[in-house]
């Protein structure tokens, strides 16, 4: 019997449908309006207002979303990723909540539930884009149900991946190539990690720098915390930034290049952010290599025990060089962008170098520790049948040699005729031990009885022909056998059974004539006891 769970009521799912399509919404537009407010709130010369605060949450929500805007006919396409994420997840957790309470256990509704979070989202989307007052920022509606609907629908589908048929689909594939995606992401927060280490060291050297931009922002407490936030919101994509300077890359702001090779200095925008990048080109930058490397060794780690061929091994390093590959082509896509057509514009990420140096740092080292630096356990695998047969051959071997020690066949004849005496004295030694058991038997079974053995057998012989009574009943037996229990308190020790008269005389005279008489009668039954 097949146990289905429970599914919702239809009424109760378009519920909480509607509850998953606009929670996110409200939820994300009053963190944006929230936002909105504190910055104009704390702005000396800021417009504080109801319609300021609401039209400011507008386009900040649309960042969040990844939607290019033109603020006064400057283009800004370099979007904080940090909102982004903020967006991400609380499209994943009104997701799970809504999935959970709407019990989803198969692909079809799931898919549904994510249909409806990215379908709400890039309507709203299009809707804000299209309410453009005169002289505010404009966006395309197509491009902002496009960006909106993308980043939900990802979202939506990462929190669901149980459930919307993703993990099932990975399932299905070859144990190499399954491995391969599982390294490959953690290939992807690898790269991640040495490009937050290297923001992190720069930004230590650079420290007193940083603080002396923060200080020429100005003196007031509005404009620090509007420094503070925009690097705060921007300090994902410096990390990815980060991360093609060390695959060798590089970025770009405006004419400065800033690579390990090929580095030309230009200014870059006042931020304290940007004090983390290298002030000069030096060829000790060439050392950042290390930790790319570093990776792709780690990614050929994981992999050398994906399978015992090293074929497989290397299907393996291969995928996950494409995962790889891919996370960070996104990832350098969203990180730049136009920065309002001044110099410092645009800010490029090379996603193309970035996917081919992934790649490379990936695929060479990966595959040399994959293919060489195999375990024990699959190096004896790799080794074919040949092995094993004939490890199977020797234990055999080995199995019948012990079968014949254990069996005694061949070893207790040679025993026997190298000493015949001590074959002797154990076979005498048995035949005691068997007449002490017997012995022991029958003295037990005295005890039981409560009879004593040695008297009845002298009274036997020496009063036999006086007790010869006409008493004793014809059913009187012509063997000794023990007394019943309730006799034995009547029971004389001295009656012994007799035999018939008849049976008397017919013995004397076979005896006369020389002749064996054989009296042929069935065992009669005890005599009664007399009272």
């Amino acid at each position: 019997m097949v146990v289905r769970p429970r599914v919702a009521p239809r009424g109760l799912r378009i519920r909480l449908l509607v509850v998953a399509a606009l929670g996110p919404l409200v939820l994300g537009f009053l963190a944006a309006a929230s936002v909105s407010a504190v910055v104009l709130g704390s702005a000396p010369l800021a417009v504080f207002s109801v319609p300021e605060v609401l039209a400011s949450a507008r386009w900040i929500w649309l960042a969040a979303h990844q939607v290019p805007v033109t603020l006064r006919g400057a283009p800004l396409g370099v979007l904080p990723l940090l909102l982004t994420l903020v967006a991400v997840l609380l499209v994943t957790r009104s997701a799970r909540a809504s999935a959970r309470r709407m019990r989803l256990r198969t692909p079809g509704p799931t898919q549904q539930l994510i249909g409806t979070i990215a379908a709400s989202h890039g309507v709203f989307a299009a809707v804000l884009a299209a309410v453009q007052p005169e002289g505010g920022a404009v966006a395309t509606p197509t491009t902002a149900f496009a960006g909106a609907a993308l980043v939900s629908g990802a979202a939506a589908t990462i929190a669901l991946a149980e459930t919307c048929g993703l993990a099932e689909l990975i399932s299905r594939l070859d144990a190499s190539i399954r491995r391969g995606v599982y390294v490959g992401v953690l290939g992807v927060a690898a790269f991640l990690a040495v490009g937050a280490l290297l923001f992190c060291v720069g930004l230590l050297v650079a420290f007193p720098k940083a603080a002396a931009m923060f200080l020429d922002t100005g003196q007031g407490v509005a404009e620090f915390f509007g420094v503070a936030l925009l690097c705060l919101a921007y300090l994902p994509n410096i990390v990815i930034a980060g991360t093609s300077f060390a695959l060798g890359s590089g970025f770009a702001v405006g004419k400065a290049v800033i690579a390990p090779i090929g580095m030309a200095l230009a200014p870059v925008p006042s931020v304290p952010l940007l004090a983390a990048l290298p002030p000069v080109s030096s060829r000790w930058w060439l050392a950042v290599f290390v930790l790319p490397l570093l990776v792709g060794v780690l990614v050929g780690w994981c992999c050398r025990t994906a399978s015992p061929d090293p074929m497989e091994r290397l299907k393996a390093v291969a995928v996950a060089a494409v995962v790889i590959g891919l996370a960070l082509f996104v990832l350098a896509f969203v990180a730049g962008g136009r920065l309002g057509g001044g110099p410092f514009d645009p800010v490029t990420v090379q996603a193309g170098k970035v996917v081919l140096a992934a790649a490379g740092w990936v695929l060479v080292p990966g595959a040399v520790v994959a293919w060489a630096f195999a375990p024990k356990d699959t190096a004896a695998a790799e080794t074919g049948g040949d092995t094993e047969a004939e490890g199977d051959a020797d234990e055999a071997e080995v199995a019948d040699t012990d079968t014949e020690d254990e069996s005694g066949a061949e070893v207790e004849p040679e025993d026997a005729e190298a000493d015949p005496e001590a074959a002797q004295e154990a076979a005498q030694e048995a035949e005691s031990d068997d007449e002490s058991e017997i012995d022991d038997e029958a003295s037990d079974v005295a005890e039981e009885s409560d009879v004593d053995v040695d008297d009845f057998e002298d009274d036997f012989e020496d009063d036999f022909e006086d007790e010869v009574s006409d008493e004793v009943d014809e059913e009187d037996v012509y063997r000794f056998e023990p007394l019943p229990e309730e006799f034995e308190a009547e029971a004389s020790p001295t009656t012994v059974p007799i035999e018939d008269e008849d049976d008397r005389l017919a013995r004397e005279l076979a005896e006369e004539l020389g002749e064996e008489l054989t009296i042929e009668d069935e065992d009669p039954e005890p005599p009664a006891a007399k009272r």
